[in-house]
């Protein structure tokens, strides 16, 4: 899942050096340098909320006796309770942003909302990242865990209206499924696999099959593969109609949702180009990226000697589920993008 993605429960390393982490953070969130500075900048403070919040979780998760986390939360309940930054609380800057944004025009329904979704996303980081297994028996409960997740964490974002609000929660959830789909050998290589239980057992695939990166072997794991991304994905996605088709979209929500349906179909692509062979997806996917970041926004990916993400500072990176984080680095993506073979640019395609 990528603000500390569920993907990145277990460490924030990358096993596979083309799955860089700039390169990763520029698939998700390279339209954000097209916004406006001020827009921008709005779209950088609340994913770095998110951010600060799954990373602490992470924190808790790897070490038992970290506290940072429970000490979020109580500053949190404190700021609910009182509409005050907590004087003792830590991240004090944070709380203070949070609280200049939510908290000083209580008869805007949409800070209501906003602070209900927060609330949320910190009690599902609390409960999920507590699940060292992540393991889901039932597709019921993975669609739960999408929906207090990512559902959660794209309510949380900026420029929605109330009408917004209640429909792009469907969006954040297709736009987990695909973040899992495309990390599938990652998450394995780190021991976690999303699939659920009922999914694998209907088509006769192991859990463990999928961890040791045996499960292409397996005659039923392309079929499981076809159901999942054709058959179950698209009901997931009829319910994200309402706010793909949205012609009143704030600007900046019009760019992520095109620059995400870009992606997703990329994800698709490059996944029947490798016949669902999820050991060998990464480094055919991750070619893929270069190239398309080089020929759609040439201006700014073109020039290896533009260092466009020193201008906003650093943004840690995030989780599979904070798919739109990034941060700043000297001119990496560009090193990389520049190692593509020249005749590999035959192959691009806009679909």
């Amino acid at each position: 899942m990528n603000t500390s993605s569920l993907s990145q429960l277990v460490g924030s390393s990358h096993h596979l050096a083309i799955a860089d982490d700039a390169l990763k953070d520029e698939d998700n969130a390279a339209w954000v340098m097209e916004l406006e500075s001020d827009v921008q900048q709005e779209w950088i403070e609340r994913i770095g909320w998110i951010r600060l919040a799954d990373r602490l979780a992470e924190s808790e998760f790897l070490d038992a006796s970290a506290s940072e986390f429970r000490g979020l939360q109580d500053s949190w309940k404190w700021l609910m309770a009182t509409g005050q930054v907590q004087p003792v609380g830590g991240h004090r800057k944070t709380f203070e942003s949070i609280r200049d944004r939510w908290f000083c025009n209580g008869s805007d329904p949409v800070n209501q909302l906003s602070i209900d979704s927060w609330n949320r996303y910190l009690s599902a980081l609390e409960r999920y990242h507590k699940n060292h297994n992540l393991v889901f028996q039932t597709i019921a409960e993975f669609e739960t865990m999408l929906e207090d997740l990512a559902a959660s964490f794209f309510r949380i974002l900026p420029f929605l209206s109330t009408h917004d609000w209640r429909i792009v929660g469907a969006f954040g959830v297709v736009d987990q499924f695909y973040n899992i789909l495309r990390d599938l050998r990652e998450d394995a290589e780190q021991g976690i696999c999303y699939l659920p239980t009922e999914l694998l057992d209907r088509f006769g695939v192991s859990r463990q099959e999928i961890l040791e990166l045996q499960a292409y072997r397996n005659p039923g794991y392309r079929s499981m593969m076809q159901f999942w991304i054709y058959d179950y994905l698209p009901q997931l996605y009829r319910k994200a109609y309402p706010f793909i088709l949205s012609p009143d979209l704030h600007p900046s929500w019009q760019m992520l949702r095109d620059w995400s349906l870009n992606r997703y179909k990329r994800i698709e692509r490059m996944l029947r180009r490798c016949d669902y062979d999820y050991e060998r997806f990464p480094q055919i996917y991750w070619r893929e990226v270069r190239r398309d970041l080089v020929l759609i926004l040439p201006a700014r990916f073109g020039n290896p000697s533009y260092c466009h993400l020193s201008e906003v500072g650093e943004i840690e990176r995030g989780t599979k589920l904070t798919s739109i984080s990034y941060r700043s680095r000297k001119c990496k993506l560009f090193q990389l993008a520049n190692s593509v073979e020249p005749n590999t640019f035959m192959e691009f395609d806009c679909g």
